[in-house]
């Protein structure tokens, strides 16, 4: 790959309208901020509520050693993605092709011959969408259950501060374990879909991606990894994961951790028991909650060696760490 490709990876998610660090994405979630801010101004009164760029851009959080950490990790990953590990990732096309070979090799040629209708494509869409949320939903309950995982999960929890590029902040590991489990999870999904309705499994896209997706990105999705409080009402929480409730996630506090877990949909939380919807604002602290090793988790050193490090004492059954516990 060109070195100059290489290092344009990091800027391209910005532009590229398919990937959910796109402009558009992050725009939508400024002006959802900026109405909260508007209700919160309206609600304190004009004397107790900071400006608007104080309030959406604290220095607080932009200047402190995880968030600078962050904008570091999320350019040099995105580099890496593009000139090694990308080649590992189990992408769409290869699981849709495998498993159509599967399935005619099991079952015989697919006899379905329905012409494309807007039912059909709403079905696909949405069968294709519920896959592929469940898949990771049930892999980040594994990240969290499994402690060798959550050796490399627990570089995103590290954060004790959060800003949209928190969502990049990804071990290498959990990426490509990640990326592959979606797409092993969509081309297995459109496969079936193919089988049982043939040319009419048509997926309804926006920008390239599900739809469904798409107005996900939409609607406030950024906000999840900020400081800016959005919650939904509470039967609504049952349903779709809302930025509040991912906030939560990534609180210190015992109960909630190990707690909503979704990605999209949050009613697989609410059938697992691991849902935590809140009826009012809660203070919250990020972080992993214990100084594990010993060190800091904001050096770009320790968020890529230290998983290596502790996953291996791990398997030797060496601890020189002190391991997050697990919510009971």
């Amino acid at each position: 790959m060109e070195f100059t490709k290489i290092l344009w990876a990091p800027f391209e998610q910005f532009l590229d309208l398919s990937y959910r660090m796109a402009y558009l994405y992050l725009f939508s979630a400024l002006v959802v901020a900026m109405v909260a801010y508007m209700i919160d101004k309206a609600r304190k009164g004009e004397a107790e509520t900071v400006s608007l760029l104080r309030w959406l851009l604290p220095a607080r959080i932009l200047l402190h050693p995880s968030a600078q950490a962050d904008f570091a990790f999320y350019f040099i990953n995105k580099m890496l993605l593009a000139a090694i590990y990308g080649s590992m990732l189990l992408t769409t096309p290869l699981s849709f092709n495998a498993m159509t070979a599967i399935f005619e090799w099991v079952l015989g040629p697919s006899a379905a011959n329905f012409q494309p209708h807007v039912g059909f494509s709403v079905v696909t869409t949405l069968v294709i969408v519920l896959a592929l949320d469940f898949s990771l939903w049930a892999l980040h309950f594994i990240f969290h259950k499994v402690p060798f995982l959550w050796d490399y999960h627990k570089v995103h929890h590290s954060a004790e501060v959060m800003t949209p590029i928190t969502a990049a902040r990804m071990h290498p590991v959990e990426e490509v374990i990640d990326s592959s489990v979606a797409g092993l999870s969509v081309g297995a999904t459109m496969a079936v879909m193919h089988y049982l309705l043939g040319s009419a499994a048509i997926q309804i896209t926006l920008f390239e991606i599900n739809i469904f997706i798409a107005v996900f990105y939409f609607s406030a999705f950024h906000l999840r990894h900020s400081h800016v409080w959005i919650r939904y009402p509470y039967w609504l929480q049952h349903i779709v994961v809302c930025p509040a409730q991912h906030q939560i996630h990534h609180s210190v506090d015992r109960k909630h951790w190990d707690k909503n877990m979704g990605f999209i949909f949050s009613f697989w939380d609410w059938a697992a028991g691991t849902l935590y919807a809140p009826k009012g604002k809660e203070e919250l602290t990020f972080g992993l909650g214990t100084e594990e090793d010993g060190g800091s988790w904001h050096s770009l050193r320790a968020l890529y060696f230290l998983p290596f490090r502790q996953s291996y004492n791990r398997l030797r059954g060496k601890k020189d760490f002190a391991p997050t516990e697990p919510a009971e």
